[in-house]
């Protein structure tokens, strides 16, 4: 039996973060006659108050309000009989001490920057990230390095050159019902108001397309949460009253669960034009209702266009605008087969029930378990 534990930030039924879906349907899909993970996670994102959530005899979840000594002292707890501590974060300020008590305890590691290590990320607050990765470094080499895609696997080795081992495994989704709705004039973005997202290069876009489709509208689904994201919705604001689209671009604020997945699947596509994207699990939500996708590149996800299930494009103005109305002129048919493509891609490469046992090998490999 290998045990896993988890100290993050947050986790399922959080919505206030990637990790928190992805990790839960990770450890739900674990064999439990060979696996089982404890999670420790703050109440971030949180709507009940519980302290703690037990999914199955082989999955539970301890919940503390703060990322203190009581979140480091439970999860010190745990590591000490378990095999492996698996991080989702390089800066959460627990992992350090954590990741020390891990080594003293000679445990595998392994940690998943999940995009801190990208330059727009790593920008913010830099001197401190330097200071942290440098003493991180002292530790590579008993370190795994697990990235979601080939170019932030780039970036952790030239990071952290002497790591015990790096790989590379997407994100997977636990497949949800896949709705079949009426497609509406509407195009998506799912995701924080903030910068880094482009937000204002889609306002911008949607502006050009109505000058042709003037039917058609853009639904912002997501909150602001930080003072600069709350500045940054402020901007936004401003540029949809300045181009006159009040009755165009609708914010409509956190969504979840059905409500979300209903507004995703009754859309022409989701749009994610961000600066950078690790991975980018609204993806998988989209692709999982049969919505086409239209993505930057500056996002790992290529594969839409080569299996025709949305665009990969330049994050510009002009490039979004131009691949908005391909969209809006594929005609019926054409437009289905791109539907269909979107949920088939999803279902073949990143439905977990499917792909489990590549996480399930790759434990068994870390760990020398057989």
């Amino acid at each position: 039996m290998i045990k896993v534990i988890h100290p993050l930030l947050c986790y399922y039924p959080s919505q206030a973060g990637g990790p928190a879906n992805s990790l839960y349907w990770l450890n739900c899909a674990l064999n439990p006659d060979g696996f089982s993970s404890v999670v420790v996670a703050t109440k971030y994102g949180l709507v009940s108050d519980s302290d703690s959530q037990t999914f199955s005899a082989n999955h539970n979840v301890s919940f503390f309000n703060s990322k203190g000594k009581s979140f480091i002292k439970k999860s010190i707890q745990e590591l000490k009989i378990a095999d492996i501590v698996q991080f989702s974060s390089l800066f959460f300020p627990p992992t350090l001490p954590v990741l020390l008590a891990a080594i003293r305890n000679n445990k595998t590691i392994i940690i998943s920057p999940r995009g801190e290590l990208y330059q727009a990320a790593i920008s913010q607050k830099a001197f401190q990230k330097k200071v942290w990765i440098s003493i991180i470094k002292m530790f590579q080499n008993k370190i795994h390095f697990h990235a979601t895609n080939t170019f932030e696997l780039e970036i952790i080795k030239k990071t952290f050159p002497k790591a015990k081992s790096t790989v590379v495994i997407p994100n997977y989704m636990e497949m949800p019902k896949k709705l079949n709705l009426d497609v509406t004039m509407s195009f998506v973005f799912v995701g924080r108001i903030n910068p880094i997202k482009n937000i204002d290069l889609l306002i911008s876009a949607i502006a050009e397309v109505i000058k042709t489709h003037p039917k058609v509208s853009l639904v912002i689904v997501g909150s602001a949460r930080l003072d600069y994201e709350i500045a940054y919705h402020a901007t936004l604001k401003a540029q949809i009253k300045q181009l006159e689209l009040e009755d165009v671009v609708v914010f409509k604020g956190h969504l979840n669960g059905e409500i979300k997945n209903k507004v995703i699947a009754s859309s022409k596509a989701l749009l994610l034009p961000s600066k950078s994207e690790n991975f980018g699990n609204v993806v998988l939500e989209a692709l999982a209702q049969g919505t086409p996708v239209m993505a930057s590149k500056n996002t790992p996800w290529a594969i839409l266009e080569e299996k025709k299930a949305g665009f990969w494009v330049d994050s510009t103005v002009e490039n979004l605008t131009k691949n908005m109305l391909k969209i809006l002129d594929l005609n019926k048919l054409d437009y289905q087969h791109m539907r269909d493509n979107a949920y088939n891609l999803c279902k073949s490469n990143f439905d977990i029930k499917t792909n489990i046992n590549v996480w399930e090998k790759y434990y068994q490999k870390i760990t020398n378990y057989v």
